[in-house]
């Protein structure tokens, strides 16, 4: 039985940006990571160590937030390695990094969001 777990738009403060002052000032970043893995043992046990921690998932990517980068992509990328090395049983898996307030004239922009998905 597969399960899908969501953690929606987590918030961080980070320094990622091609731009030295991006670099410098930082900025608000949200990261929504959608994955799929077999959830049997999990469900038929009601046991954590059968499951994926969700509190570890946010580590993770917490881990990687912390490391400038200069691309979305590139964010997004290191986000993959660390889950796929942490957590060998995910099946498939989405992440979306948006840079919440780019510095890009605009009358209204909400974010620019890159996703990944394997």
């Amino acid at each position: 039985m597969n399960a899908t777990i969501t953690l929606d738009r987590l918030r961080f403060f980070a320094h990622h940006g091609v731009m030295a002052q991006e670099r410098k000032v930082g900025n608000d970043f949200e990261v929504t990571v959608t994955l799929t893995y077999d959830a049997t043992e999990a469900a038929e046990t009601d046991d954590i160590a059968a499951a994926i921690n969700y509190a570890e998932i946010v580590e993770e990517v917490r881990r990687v937030m912390e490391q400038p980068s200069a691309l979305l992509e590139h964010v997004a990328w290191q986000i993959r390695e660390s889950l796929s090395k942490r957590f060998p049983q995910i099946k498939e898996c989405r992440v979306k990094v948006t840079k919440v307030s780019p510095p890009i004239p605009a009358v209204e922009l909400n974010g620019v969001s890159v996703e990944i998905q394997w």
